[in-house]
């Protein structure tokens, strides 16, 4: 069976907590490579990971190694010119969101992709988590009735991200929300159309002089539906929740829990009261026991496990370059009103 050679650029958390674990659960691949601008960190999780070949430099890696992927792990900042480096050396490419900080990058990253023919992909994994995908299917089937918006709430804890002075979430267009953000950006560009206006409002607790805000509340409003997210990094706990609105139904969704629980309540009367929360309490034990008893694997193995079969089938990438650049786009549009609202 022919193997794709794979070569794992950015030897940081994320790589070694999601992707490599992901690659290696796929017997016909081989990474075969890890580089690093930190060659001790390279070395470090080569040796971890029985990866053979190390390299500190991109280009002497792509000269040395004939490659057919490349999953870059680097900041975003950089996810143009290592993306345009591997694709000139024929390599697909998948990355880490965002895909590029502005639509600019993402275009010439399309651009290459179909001038050396090769696929771009990039892991909007929270898309990909098992109840997200069954709230798809639900509202496509009119479960819910008719869709008429969302809401996302994303908190993550202070002293993973916001405490820290020196990371470089903080250099990111719009400081942390750039980090996060592209989460919303998609994730509500599955359900609404065309986003075309946003709002931000921030507020800042922690007084950090680092980051000019900490609590943002953001609306986007597309043709359809509003998304209206809670953007929050002063708590002390991780939260990733999302209710998807509908006309006779809400699907509330638990992306660190995976459980999905509908909500339909039509009387406040005892007897229809009981029988709604009790019903509620089964559809989450029924999703616990499918954690506990079912597949494993969540957004960031699917994606790169999907990509990797249409590379072999000449498919479509699950997340494509265009469906990043959209991403890059709304998260453009917050900033831009970002800056401009708090003179940033």
């Amino acid at each position: 069976m022919k193997k794709l050679k794979v070569a794992i650029i950015g030897c940081g958390l994320i790589a070694q907590e999601r992707h490599i674990p992901a690659f290696n659960k796929i017997e016909n691949v081989d990474l075969i490579a890890a580089c690093d601008i930190n060659e001790n960190l390279a070395r470090e999780v080569a040796s971890k990971y029985k990866i053979p070949k190390v390299y500190s430099n991109t280009s002497e890696m792509f000269k040395n190694e004939d490659l057919d992927l490349v999953d870059i792990c680097v900041p975003p900042q950089i996810h143009a010119a290592v993306g345009i480096e591997a694709m000139n050396n024929s390599c697909h490419i998948i990355m880490e969101k965002p895909m590029a900080l502005n639509v600019s990058d993402c275009d010439q990253m399309i651009e290459s992709a179909a001038k050396n023919n090769v696929e771009i992909c990039v892991i909007h994994n929270k898309n990909f988590h098992k109840p997200f995908i069954k709230a798809k299917k639900l509202v496509k089937e009119g479960h819910i009735g008719e869709f008429v918006g969302m809401r996302i709430f994303l908190s993550t804890p202070h002293w993973d991200m916001i405490d820290l002075e020196d990371h470089w979430y903080h250099k990111l267009p719009g400081g942390v929300i750039g980090e996060t953000g592209p989460h919303m950006a998609y994730m509500s560009s599955e359900f609404i159309k065309n986003i075309n206006e946003v709002e931000v409002l921030a507020e800042n607790h922690l007084k950090h002089p680092w980051a000019p805000n900490d609590d943002f509340r953001i609306e986007l409003k597309g043709d359809n539906a509003i998304s209206s997210v809670i953007l929050a990094y002063t708590p002390n706990y991780w939260i990733c929740d999302i209710d998807i609105i509908g006309t006779d139904a809400m699907l509330r969704l638990d992306l660190n829990g995976m459980i999905l629980t509908k909500h339909s309540l039509k009387e406040l009367k005892y007897g229809p009261f009981v029988k709604y929360y009790l019903g509620n309490i089964l559809q989450v034990a029924g999703g616990m026991l499918k954690n506990v008893l079912g597949d494993k694997k969540i957004g960031t193995d699917l994606v790169i496990e999907e990509f990797v079969d249409s590379i072999f089938n000449n498919g479509k990438a699950p997340v494509t370059g265009e469906e990043g650049r959209e991403a890059v786009r709304i998260m453009q549009m917050v900033v831009e009103e970002y800056n401009k609202k708090y003179k940033l």
